[in-house]
C-alpha cells in the first residue's frame, strides 16, 4: 500500500479516503480535508468526488465508473442516528443512466471509519471476482473464488469465518454478478442501496468489501456531544410503527439497532415468526409481497417477509420488484402478456413458489427474466407500448415514481422535478408529519402533533408561515428549498432519515423539534462553529453541484424540470399512513385530497418561484454566474 503524507489530527475525519483501483491493484490515499469545509462529507463529498472522477460519457458498468462510498464527520462518534454511509456512481438503473446517489446504515460505515478512512474510491475492473478486505490501516485485494455465485447471507457466514465475528461487510448476490440493472448493495444489517449499484459491483467483478475497524473517533467536545445525544434521544422518543401482519403468523419483538444509536426508530424491526425465525425487515421492504398474500386468506404472513429476504439474498431491489408484480398482474388482466411468453404461473400469485420463480428468473437472467432484469423502464422499451401503457405511475427510474406524490403533498413536486432518483427522505418531511397529525385527529393520545402544532412545525422547519397549507400553491417553494437544504446536509453528516429532522416531539411543551440540533451536534465533534443556516448552506451548494453533474449528463433545465404526467391526469386515492389524504385547514378544520390533481399552472408557478429562490433564471432554470460564485461553484460547470 502506498499512503500520501500523513494528515494533520483533526476531529470528525480521519483524514484519508482510500482509493483503489481493480483494473492494477493501486491502492492509495486521498486527502478527506481537501473538500470538507464546503462539503462536509456523506453525500457532498462523494458527489463531488463524482464530478471529478466520472466522465459524463462512461457507461455505468463501463471499469471507469466509480463505486464511492463516503462517511461524514458525525460517523462514529457517539452522535445518534450518525450510522449511514452513502454510495454515489453512475446508476445503470437510470434511464439514460447518470448520477445516482444511495444511503445505507448499520455497522460498513462507522467501521470503515474506525478502520481510519472517511471513505473508499472503487473504480477499474479486476480480472477474476475478488473482495476488499480492510483490517485498519492494512488493505488487502483478496480472491472470491469461492464466494462468487454464492447469495448474500452465504458471503456473510463465509467473510465472518475467515476474518472473525466483529467483521463488518457489504456484498452483493448473484442479481449483481450477473449484472441485473436492479440488483442492490446489501450490507449485514439488511440495509440496502438501490440504484443498481449492485450490478456495478458485478461488472467490477467486486463481490464484497469486508473491515474490520477497531480504531476510536474522537470529538472536540465530548462532554457536549454527550448532552447533545442524550436530548436527541429524549426528543426522539416515539411508539414502533404498527405492522399489518397476523400477530400469530409474524410479531414485532423490538428494534434493531444501528451501530451507537439510542434512537427510537420504527423502521428497522426485529421480527419473530411462527415458524421460529428471527428476522430483520424495514420498511417498504417488508411489504414488496404482502398485498399479494395477504389476498391469499389460505397463506401465511410468513411468506410476506420471506419474500423480503429472498430478495435480500439475491440482492433485488424490493421497490422495482413490488413494481414488477403489479405489472405483470395487469398485463395479465389485459392478455397482453401470456404464459407462453412469461413462463409465470400467475394463478400462484402469492405464494413463495411464484416468488421464488420471479426472482430465480431475474437473478440468473433466464427466460422472460432476462428483459425483467434490464429494468421495468427498459423492458417497456423492448416490449412495446402496450405492455408500457400498463405501468403503474410507481414505476421509476430508482425508487418508487408515486409514493407521497404532489397530487397529495403539492411540495413534493419540487422534489420529485429536481431529484435523479425518488426523493424519499425529503418526502418523508411532509409525509411523516401529515401522518401524525392524521394520527391524532383519530386519536389525540397516539401522537402530540395537532393542527396548531402542524402549523408551528412546519413554519419553523419549513422556512415560511403559508407551508403548512397543503391546499394552496402559497410558500411550497420556499418549503422546498429548505427540506432539500437541509437533507443534502444531514445525508453529508451522514445522519439517519428515520430520525432525523426531529420536527416533532412527544417531550417539548410545545411539541415542536429543534432545527439547530444537528448544526450543535456537528460543531460538538468537529470544534467548527455551526448553526443551522451554514449547514443549509452547504446543503445549498451540494444540490447546485449535483445539477451541474446532471445537467453535464444531458438534463435540460426547465424541460426536465417536471413531475411525471400522472401528477396532471390521475386524481390521488390513497396515501400511506393517510387512507381519505386529509390535510389540516384553518383552525381545527379537516380537509381532504382525495380525488384531486396537481394543477399545471399552480406547478409551474411553484417552480418559477423555486428558480428565483435558488438564485437562477426565472424563465430558463439556468444557474446565475452570481449564484455559481457565492457557492464557488463557478469552476463547476
Amino acid at each position: 500500500m502506498t499512503s500520501d503524507n500523513p494528515t494533520p489530527f483533526v476531529f470528525g475525519w480521519t483524514g484519508k479516503i482510500l482509493h483503489v483501483n481493480l483494473s492494477d491493484g493501486a491502492i492509495t490515499h486521498l486527502n478527506t480535508l481537501d473538500h470538507t469545509d464546503q462539503y462536509l462529507g456523506g453525500r457532498g463529498m462523494a458527489t463531488r468526488l463524482y464530478r471529478d472522477m466520472v466522465a459524463p460519457d462512461t457507461g455505468a458498468l463501463a471499469p471507469e465508473n466509480h463505486l464511492i462510498f463516503m462517511t461524514g464527520p458525525l460517523g462514529a462518534t457517539g452522535a445518534q442516528g450518525a450510522s449511514r454511509f452513502v454510495v454515489v456512481g453512475k446508476s445503470p438503473l437510470t434511464l439514460p443512466e447518470g448520477f445516482c446517489y444511495g444511503n445505507l446504515g448499520g455497522y460498513f460505515g462507522p467501521y470503515l471509519k474506525r478502520a481510519g478512512f472517511d471513505g473508499l474510491v472503487i473504480t477499474g475492473r479486476a480480472d477474476r471476482p475478488v473482495y476488499l478486505h480492510i483490517e485498519d490501516s492494512r488493505v488487502q485485494i483478496k480472491d472470491a473464488a469461492d464466494l462468487w455465485g454464492q447469495g448474500v447471507s452465504a458471503v456473510m457466514a463465509r467473510l465472518k469465518t475467515l476474518h472473525g465475528d466483529s467483521v463488518r461487510m457489504i456484498t452483493t448476490g448473484v442479481a449483481g454478478e450477473n449484472r441485473c440493472r436492479s440488483a442492490n448493495i446489501m450490507t449485514d444489517n439488511e440495509g440496502s442501496a438501490t440504484g443498481g449499484f449492485g450490478a456495478v459491483m458485478g461488472s467490477k467483478h467486486l463481490k464484497a468489501i469486508a473491515v474490520n475497524g477497531t480504531g476510536t473517533i474522537a470529538a472536540a467536545h465530548p462532554d457536549r456531544l454527550k448532552a447533545l445525544s442524550r436530548r436527541a434521544i429524549e426528543l426522539n422518543r416515539k411508539d414502533p410503527m404498527f405492522l399489518p401482519f397476523n400477530p400469530e403468523q409474524v410479531r414485532r419483538t423490538g428494534k434493531s439497532s444501528c451501530f451507537q444509536c439510542g434512537l427510537d426508530c420504527i423502521y428497522r424491526n426485529r421480527l419473530q415468526t411462527a415458524s421460529g425465525d428471527t428476522l430483520v425487515r424495514k420498511c417498504q421492504s417488508m411489504f414488496v409481497y404482502f398485498p399479494w398474500v395477504a389476498g391469499r386468506p389460505d397463506l401465511s404472513s410468513e411468506i410476506a417477509v420471506q419474500a423480503t429476504g429472498i430478495c435480500n439474498d439475491r440482492s433485488l431491489c424490493t421497490m422495482e420488484m413490488f413494481n414488477i408484480i403489479h405489472w405483470l398482474v395487469a398485463c395479465d388482466k389485459a392478455g397482453v402478456l401470456t404464459h407462453t411468453q412469461t413462463g409465470l404461473d400467475m394463478s400462484k400469485l402469492g405464494t413463495l413458489e411464484f416468488f421464488t420463480t420471479l426472482t430465480d428468473m431475474i437473478s440468473f437472467r433466464h427466460g422472460f427474466g432476462d428483459i425483467l432484469a434490464e429494468g421495468l423502464l427498459r423492458a417497456g422499451e423492448i416490449l412495446g407500448p402496450e405492455a408500457k401503457a400498463l405501468f403503474a405511475p410507481e414505476v421509476s427510474g430508482v425508487g418508487d415514481g408515486a409514493t407521497y406524490s404532489a397530487r397529495e403533498y403539492l411540495p413534493n413536486g419540487l422534489l420529485y422535478a429536481f431529484s435523479p432518483r425518488q426523493p424519499i427522505a425529503m418526502l418523508h418531511e411532509v409525509s411523516r408529519l401529515t401522518g401524525l397529525w392524521v394520527m391524532h385527529q383519530n386519536d389525540p393520545k397516539s401522537s402530540p402533533v395537532s393542527s396548531e402544532v402542524f402549523r408551528k412545525a412546519a413554519a419553523r422547519f419549513w422556512g415560511h408561515e403559508k407551508a403548512w397549507d397543503l391546499m394552496t400553491y402559497d410558500g411550497k417553494a420556499r418549503a422546498a428549498v429548505s427540506i432539500m437544504d437541509r437533507t443534502f446536509a444531514k445525508d453529508s453528516l451522514v445522519l439517519c432519515d428515520s430520525c432525523w429532522p426531529v420536527t416533532v416531539s412527544w417531550h417539548t411543551p410545545d411539541h415542536v423539534g429543534d432545527p439547530e440540533l444537528e448544526a450543535a451536534t456537528f460543531t460538538a465533534v468537529t470544534g467548527i462553529d455551526m448553526d443551522a443556516r451554514g449547514l443549509d448552506t452547504a446543503g445549498e451548494r451540494i444540490f447546485n453541484l449535483e445539477r451541474l453533474i446532471r445537467i453535464r449528463e444531458g438534463l435540460r433545465p426547465f424541460l426536465d424540470d417536471d413531475v411525471a404526467q400522472f401528477n396532471y391526469t390521475k386524481p390521488v386515492e390513497t396515501v400511506f399512513m393517510n387512507p381519505d389524504v386529509l390535510v389540516p385547514g384553518p383552525g381545527d378544520q379537516v380537509l381532504s385530497r382525495k380525488g384531486m390533481t396537481l394543477d399545471k399552472n399552480g406547478f409551474a408557478s411553484m417552480r418559477k418561484e423555486f428558480y428565483h429562490l435558488r438564485g437562477w433564471d426565472p424563465n430558463t432554470g439556468e444557474q446565475l454566474p452570481d449564484t455559481l460564485n457565492r457557492l464557488d461553484l463557478s469552476n463547476m460547470r
